[in-house]
C-alpha cells in the first residue's frame, strides 16, 4: 500500500498541473512560446546551475549516464528503423517516425523524478536532462533535415542552449571547491553578493518546474489530434519498449539501485514536446509528430504509475 501511495503522490501532480493549464488555455489565449522561451533560456539554466552546485558529482557516474543514454538513444533508433522500413515509411514520414523515440525529460521527467525519489536525486536527473538535450539537439535536429545536410547546423545549435554552459559552470565551481552560501556569516560584500546571487537563481530554479508542467498542459491545449496505426505505434514503442531498453542499458552500464531508477523513470516518458516543435519548424509532419506527443502523454496516465510502482518496490 505505501508504494501505490507514493505512486500517487509522485504522478497525480503532474497530471494535474498539466490539467489544469490545459484547462485555462483552452478558455483563455495565451502566448505559449513566450513562457517556453522563458524557461528554455532562464528557468531551465538555473535550474541546473542551483541542483548541480548543491551536489557533488562524480565523472565517473556523469559518463554512466551519457553512455546508458546513449545506448538506449540509439537501440531505440535502431528498433523504430526497423518497425518503419517493415511498414514502408520513407522520407519525412520515416524522419517524424524515428523522431518520436526522444522522452520528454524537462516537462515530464524532472517533476515526476521529484515527487517519486525527492530533491536529494533531482541532479541525477538534471545530468540525464543535460545529455538527453544534447541528443534531442543534435540527433533529433539531424532526423529532422537529414535530408539537407543537418549535421553542422545541428551542432552549433546546441551551443545556443544557456543549459549547457550552466552545467559546465557547475562543474568547473564544483571542481574548485566552491559550495554556494546558505546564510550570511560575516560582514563581506562578496559574500554577501553570492549569496544575493544564489538566492536569485534558486528563486528561478524552484520556477522551472512548474512552469514546465504549465507549458505542457498548454502545449497539448493547442494540439488537434490525429489517429492512425503509425501515431499508436510510436506511442506503443515509446512507453513500453523504452523503459526496458533504458533498463538494459542502465544495467549495463553499472547503475544500480535508485541512480538506475531515476534514469529508467525519466528515459521512460512520453515523446518530448520539442519534436513537435522540430516538426513545424522543419516542416516534418508537424500533425504526426503533435499527436505522438498529445497520445504519448495521455497514455502515460496509464504507463508511467506501473513503472514507478515496478521501480519503487524494486529499489526498496
Amino acid at each position: 500500500m505505501s508504494t501505490i501511495l507514493a505512486v500517487m503522490s509522485a504522478v497525480v501532480p503532474v497530471f494535474l498541473v498539466a490539467g489544469a493549464a490545459y484547462g485555462v488555455r483552452r478558455a483563455v489565449a495565451f502566448d505559449v512560446r513566450t513562457l517556453s522561451s522563458l524557461n528554455l533560456y532562464l528557468l531551465i539554466p538555473c535550474l541546473v546551475f542551483s541542483s548541480l552546485s548543491r551536489r557533488e558529482i562524480e565523472w565517473g557516474l556523469f559518463a554512466r549516464y551519457a553512455g546508458a543514454l546513449a545506448a538506449a538513444t540509439f537501440s531505440m533508433l535502431a528498433l523504430l528503423y526497423l518497425v518503419a522500413r517493415l511498414r514502408r515509411l520513407e522520407g519525412d514520414q520515416l524522419s517524424a517516425f524515428l523522431m518520436t523515440q526522444f522522452p520528454n525529460l524537462g516537462n515530464f521527467g524532472l517533476p515526476v523524478v521529484l515527487f517519486a525519489f525527492g530533491q536529494e536525486m533531482l541532479p541525477l536527473a538534471v545530468i540525464v536532462l543535460v545529455c538527453g538535450s544534447f541528443l534531442q539537439n543534435t540527433v533529433g535536429i539531424y532526423l529532422a533535415q537529414r535530408s539537407r545536410g543537418a549535421v553542422l547546423s545541428a551542432l552549433k545549435g546546441v551551443l545556443k542552449f544557456p543549459m549547457v554552459y550552466a552545467f559546465f559552470l557547475a562543474l568547473a565551481l564544483q571542481r574548485l571547491g566552491w559550495r554556494p552560501p546558505e546564510e550570511l556569516s560575516g560582514t563581506s560584500v562578496s559574500e554577501a553578493l553570492a549569496l544575493a546571487f544564489v538566492r536569485g537563481v534558486e528563486l528561478l530554479a524552484d520556477a522551472s518546474i512548474p512552469a514546465q508542467l504549465l507549458i505542457l498542459g498548454a502545449q497539448l491545449a493547442e494540439t488537434r489530434l490525429e489517429t492512425g496505426a503509425n501515431v499508436f505505434l510510436a506511442c506503443l514503442l515509446r512507453l513500453c519498449v523504452a523503459p526496458l531498453l533504458a533498463a538494459g542499458a542502465a544495467w549495463s552500464l553499472g547503475l544500480r539501485g535508485l541512480e538506475a531508477g531515476v534514469f529508467v523513470v525519466q528515459v521512460s516518458g512520453p515523446t518530448a514536446v520539442g519534436m513537435a516543435v522540430f516538426g513545424v519548424q522543419f516542416e516534418v509532419k508537424p500533425a504526426f509528430l503533435a499527436s505522438v506527443v498529445s497520445w504519448s502523454f495521455l497514455f502515460s496516465v496509464v504507463t508511467m504509475p506501473v513503472l514507478l510502482y515496478i521501480v519503487l518496490y524494486l529499489t526498496g
